[in-house]
This record gives structure tokens, C-alpha cells and sequence, in this order.
């Protein structure tokens, strides 16, 4: 029971800390020089800077609000998650101003996986469409040879249904973004319509971003870009900003019991127990107070 009124009064003391962060976030949007609009200098460490502290404690702000009035195991350990991984990103900025760059840049890069990844998807949309349009088309075929010209309209029209349902039937086993439109507009058209209009705007999307990191690499000097070379990791980052050992731990119960790994599937414990949840309660806490004291020593502009 002890360990049930101390989780409480954590809960209780993150909740509270929410007040303080969105009033925080306030200062860093409203204190934007007048007409100053990120875009305007995109190479400006104050502006992301400024941007990133913003946007992370308005979005603490609604963790604080939305992921503490139900306490369960998966949204705790995320949530330890994403406060740690930020932290991570606050004290490289305390530390060497010119990851605010590094930031930017790998803004830019994760948009652009995102959008090659939903063009991949796109594409493989289509040929599943086309596959299923396929099926489609063969079933309405097998059906019209097997009609007799005694057949009355309900019959066959109970028939046709019968076949169109066998091969929604088998779209339903798939994996498909578009499988329920697919079902009112016709797998074929479903395909078309997928390849002539939500196609292009990814693909406008992906030459946009390659070009700004053309223009980001042409324009941002040699030492800013080699405080990162190739791909961001958590873990040497984590190194880097003095919080390794926080990531082995966090990590570590995440692989436990986020993952569907052997050790989570095959095991009695599939919850924190609440000796735990306090551990993760407290670390929450902790961290949220650092970024408080870390967005208080931030210059206003």
C-alpha cells in the first residue's frame, strides 16, 4: 500500500508540473521578434532553438495532461521514453549550440524517410489493388459462364454478390490503407485513383526535402555537420549528452516489455509491478523538472 500512495503523489506532482510547462512553452512562441517567422533564417540557432523549446513543452504539457489519469505498464515506459529522448536533445543544445542544426537537419531527414517509406506503401497499394482487381474480374467471368438463361434477376444478382464477397473476403486478410474504398469504388479504380492522386504529393513532398538537404549541406559549414556523421542513434547520442546509463535502463525495460520479445511473451510479469511503476513515476518527475530548469536558463530571444 505504501508503494500505492507514494505512485499517487507522483502522479500527482507530474500533473502539476504541467501548468508550469505550458506557461514555459508560452514564452518561448510569444517571444518571436515581430515579423520573424522561422523560414526567414532557417540556418539561425536561436530560431530552432527557440522552435524546439517551444514545441517540446507544449507537448509535455499534454503528456502530463492526457497520460497520468490511467497509470498502465505501455504508456508509462513510452512515456519515460519520449522525456528521455528529449532531455537528449536539451542538453546537446545547452551543450554546443550548433545541434540546434543537427536538429534541423534531422527534421528534414526523417520527413523524408517518412514520406519514401508511404510512397513504398503507395506503390505496393497499387499492386495489391491490381491483384485483387484481378480476382475480381476472374470471379464475375466464372459466374457469367455459370449463369443459366433460365436464372432469375434475384438469383443472379445473389450470385454476383456471392462472388464480389469471396474476394473482399480475401482483401480483408491483407493489409490495405484503401481496402474499404477499394470495396465502393472497384479494385482497379482504387488503384488508379491511388496511383494519379495520392502519388504525386509524396513525390512532390520527397524533391522538396532532398533539395532542402542540398541546401543545407551547400550552406551549413563543415564543423556543424561533422558533430553527426551518418545516421542518428539513441544510444551514442545518449553518450554524448551524459545520459548513457539512463538509456541502457529505459531501453532495457522497453525490450522487456514493449517489444513482443521472447522474454515478454513467455513470462508471469507482464506488467510493471509497483515498486517499478514508482521507479518510472519518479524518473518522469526528475526529468520533467531538469527541462523545466533547462528552458528557465534559456536567453529570452
Amino acid at each position: 500500500m505504501q508503494s500505492q500512495d507514494q505512485a499517487s503523489q507522483y502522479i500527482v506532482s507530474i500533473r502539476q508540473l504541467g501548468e508550469t510547462l505550458g506557461q514555459l512553452s508560452a514564452h518561448f512562441r510569444n517571444n518571436i521578434p515581430n515579423g520573424e517567422r522561422l523560414a526567414d533564417d532557417k540556418y539561425s540557432t536561436d530560431n530552432w532553438r527557440r522552435n524546439t523549446y517551444g514545441n517540446i513543452l507544449i507537448r509535455l504539457r499534454q503528456l502530463t495532461e492526457n497520460n497520468f489519469r490511467i497509470v498502465e505498464t505501455l504508456s508509462l515506459l513510452v512515456t519515460a521514453r519520449y522525456i528521455f529522448e528529449a532531455t537528449i536533445w536539451l542538453r546537446l543544445f545547452q551543450k554546443d549550440k550548433r545541434y540546434c542544426l543537427i536538429y534541423y537537419r534531422e527534421l528534414l531527414k526523417t520527413q523524408l524517410r517518412f514520406y519514401e517509406d508511404s510512397l513504398a506503401q503507395l506503390h505496393r497499394e497499387i499492386a495489391l489493388l491490381k491483384r485483387f482487381g484481378e480476382m475480381d474480374h476472374h470471379e464475375n467471368s466464372m459466374t457469367l459462364e455459370d449463369i443459366r438463361a433460365s436464372t432469375s434477376s434475384a438469383d443472379f444478382a445473389k450470385t454476383v454478390r456471392s462472388a464480389m464477397d469471396r474476394v473482399d473476403s480475401e482483401a480483408a486478410k491483407c493489409f490495405s490503407i484503401y481496402a474499404d474504398q477499394a470495396r465502393t469504388n472497384g479494385y482497379e479504380f482504387q488503384a488508379y485513383l491511388v496511383g494519379t492522386q495520392a502519388i504525386p504529393p509524396v513525390e512532390e513532398n520527397i524533391s522538396r526535402l532532398k533539395s532542402e538537404i542540398a541546401e543545407f549541406e551547400k550552406n551549413v559549414p563543415a564543423d556543424v555537420q561533422n558533430l553527426l556523421k551518418g545516421r542518428w542513434q539513441w544510444r551514442g547520442m545518449s553518450d554524448e549528452a551524459g545520459m548513457l546509463e539512463e538509456h541502457d535502463y529505459i531501453y532495457a525495460y522497453a525490450s522487456k516489455l514493449v517489444h513482443a520479445t521472447p522474454a515478454s511473451i513467455t513470462t508471469d510479469q507482464k506488467n510493471l509491478e509497483m515498486p517499478e511503476v514508482c521507479i518510472f513515476l519518479r524518473y518522469i518527475q526528475v526529468k520533467l523538472l531538469e527541462i523545466i530548469d533547462l528552458a528557465s536558463l534559456q536567453p529570452a530571444m
